[in-house]
């Protein structure tokens, strides 16, 4: 997406533009991977603790795949002479591809915040849902009507009477107002989500601090709501036509790019619980052995559970999903969520350090059978 062009600014052909090329590449990429790389592990965790993928991993995967095309057009963007001199302009096929990616942003944006409102859906009673559906409808059909609207033309602007653009017209006031109303419906959309978990969570017979963690970890999406709004508030400014003017159009790319993939990012940052678990484990040279008589306190998992009566919870009646079969569940370190047919929702840790509970177990078993086996033989 460009930045808006003030009406007052100097259509110079002497300007000696500056090109953001290798900045716009190194910070797509570089919030690609880091998009990629939790991600993968977020599926990673979910096969290796067998709780399979869901519906909101499914949408995760789709959002990466329009981030990684999206970021692909970007860069042949910049590559084949986004960057242009001598008052030469844009051709067809530039406006199409600039067209094509700000559709891609759009989608990028509804979808990961979808992911996580679907998410959210496992976790929450009837009337909660509802406010959930509202938000994935409402955001879905925002990001439709801008994708159409993005192709339309402008009336009165000679510039936008071109042939790959729809047969209407819209004044230019309304669209620059539609596309700015639904950059701040976003933003508003990542707080509201981002409060869910702290409803959810606040009353659970938990530690204040593992409540406080829980939470935060799941409402991370505050901190992209905040970016968004930084870089709207920043937009607005216009772009002056200056030697920076491309600089800070690709200044904005990077900024509408870091909105998807750091919705991506902050949803698989609970998921790493397990994994973290493990690697620090794994760094953990020395550990506190076990008594005889009772495990190992460092090693006891905490359970929890909440129950929420059926009255107000009653589930889908014609999906399987909200059955009385479990459900998968969002994945920060719990066993997935059951929601049964009655109603109750229950959340079970995962029991910290399993395997070696399990050999101190069978150890101490044997040395059972063992000591039994020589009592009975000095009997004889």
């Amino acid at each position: 997406m460009r930045l808006p062009t003030r009406g007052s600014d100097s259509t110079s052909e002497n300007i000696v533009y500056v090109s953001p090329e290798k900045e716009v590449n190194a910070g797509l990429w570089t919030l690609f991977a880091g998009a990629t790389v939790l991600l993968s592990l977020r599926i990673w965790v979910k096969f290796t603790r067998r709780h399979g993928v869901w519906w909101d991993d499914y949408i995760l995967l789709a959002s990466w795949c329009v981030l990684a095309a999206n970021n692909s057009l970007i860069s042949y963007e910049y590559a084949t002479g986004y960057v242009i001199q001598n008052g030469v302009k844009w051709d067809d096929r530039m406006h199409i591809l600039i067209n094509i990616t700000s559709c891609g942003t759009l989608i990028g944006q509804a979808w990961t915040k979808s992911a996580f409102a679907v998410t959210l859906l496992k976790l929450t009673e009837r009337w909660q849902q509802y406010i959930l559906w509202y938000c994935i409808i409402s955001m879905n059909c925002y990001m439709v009507t801008k994708c159409i609207l993005q192709w339309a033309k402008v009336c009165n602007d000679d510039s936008y009477q071109v042939w790959y653009r729809l047969d209407f017209c819209l004044e230019k006031k309304f669209r620059n107002d539609f596309k700015e109303g639904g950059n701040i419906y976003n933003i508003t959309m990542d707080y509201v989500m981002a409060a869910f978990p702290w409803f959810l969570t606040w009353k659970l017979p938990m530690r204040r601090a593992e409540k406080i963690g829980l939470c935060m970890a799941m409402s991370l999406g505050v901190v992209v709501a905040t970016v968004a709004a930084v870089r709207t508030a920043w937009k607005d400014e216009g772009n002056h036509r200056d030697p920076l003017y491309y600089w800070r159009n690709g200044l904005s790319n990077v900024w509408y790019s870091s909105e998807v993939a750091g919705t991506i990012i902050v949803q698989c940052v609970p998921v790493l619980r397990p994994f973290l678990r493990d690697v620090h484990q794994s760094l953990t040279s020395k550990r506190i052995p076990s008594t005889a008589g009772q495990a190992d306190p460092a090693r006891k998992s905490f359970t929890w559970a909440v129950s929420n009566q059926a009255k107000d919870s009653k589930h889908m009646s014609g999906s399987s999903d909200y059955s009385g079969a479990t459900m998968n569940g969002f994945n920060f370190g719990f066993h997935e969520t059951k929601i049964t047919s009655g109603g109750h929702i229950e959340l079970r840790t995962i029991e910290e350090e399993r395997d070696l509970e399990k050999r101190d177990e069978e150890k101490l078993y044997r040395m059972k059978n063992n000591f039994q086996g020589g009592w009975h033989t000095s009997r004889v």
